[in-house]
């Protein structure tokens, strides 16, 4: 090699690389731009490059979403980005809250994919409306369902109910019937209220006594405050004997006052 060669060598060979360089084509190198990201950031851009190619064949790129929704994209043979640049909808970023509820972000099959969240209820309660929605122009679609409340089933003794269920939904009435022979004693329809329970107050079905049979009545309370049998008897057999002294203190009565009225 001349000596003149050796001098200009190194710079053909400089020149040659930075040709090179300049067309990854020919080295067989694809290259992808820098994708422009609306209302949102790279997060993992490159600080230099070696040539105006930012991204090479198999480059991956993330990206962030007023730093809330992160996503990526890969570099193509072609030279395009997959998936395609997206898009951070500003208006989505927080689902409609629903009381007593809460939601869920679904799982998304691939980066790009349209958020939506799936509506629960907490226990006692149970959703009205659609459970899923999606981030569409800009608003989640459809309307937010709710979470409405679930009362048990009223217990009143002697009693009837207007409808029969398990367990009825928030607002719902419920009107109450006495069986024969036991008067209301408070409202007559009740409704069901978002605290699970029921409003006004349950009412009761009591026994209406007869005409002369107070004594009756006493009797049943006695045995109502009583569980063991042995006191059930006990108490029997002394409100037994408090019935017969009253019954002769009336026999007396009686013929002291028949006494009184002879002898006038």
């Amino acid at each position: 090699m001349s000596p003149t060669v050796q001098r200009i060598f190194p710079a053909l060979l400089f020149l040659g690389l930075l040709f090179l360089l300049q067309c990854p084509s020919i080295l067989g190198e694809v290259c992808c731009t820098v994708p422009e990201l609306e209302n949102g950031k790279i997060i993992s851009q490159r600080t230099s490059s070696v040539n105006s190619c930012a991204y090479f064949y198999e480059d991956v790129v993330y990206y962030e979403c007023y730093k809330k929704q992160q996503f990526e994209a890969r570099c193509q043979e072609d030279g395009t980005w997959y998936p395609k640049t997206p898009t951070c909808d500003e208006n989505c970023d927080f689902p409609p809250e629903v009381a007593h509820g809460y939601y869920e972000e679904t799982k998304r099959l691939w980066a790009f994919a349209q958020n939506e969240v799936i509506y629960r209820c907490n226990k006692g309660y149970t959703l009205v409306g659609e459970a899923k929605l999606s981030c569409r122009s800009s608003h989640w679609t459809p309307e937010a369902p709710q979470c409405k409340a679930l009362c048990p089933k009223p217990e009143i003794a002697h009693a009837k109910l207007s409808v029969i269920k398990h367990q009825y939904l928030q607002s719902s009435n419920v009107t109450i019937q006495c069986d024969s022979g036991y008067e209301l004693v408070g409202p007559q329809s009740v409704t069901c209220l978002e605290s699970r329970t029921w409003y006004p107050e349950l009412p009761k079905c009591e026994w209406v006594i007869p005409e002369g049979c107070e004594h009756v009545r006493k009797g049943r309370k006695i045995i109502q405050c009583l569980l063991n049998p042995v006191d059930v008897k006990m108490a029997m057999e002394l409100y037994k004997l408090s019935l017969e002294i009253e019954l002769l203190e009336l026999q007396r009565d009686k013929e002291k006052k028949y006494t009184m009225e002879t002898t006038l």
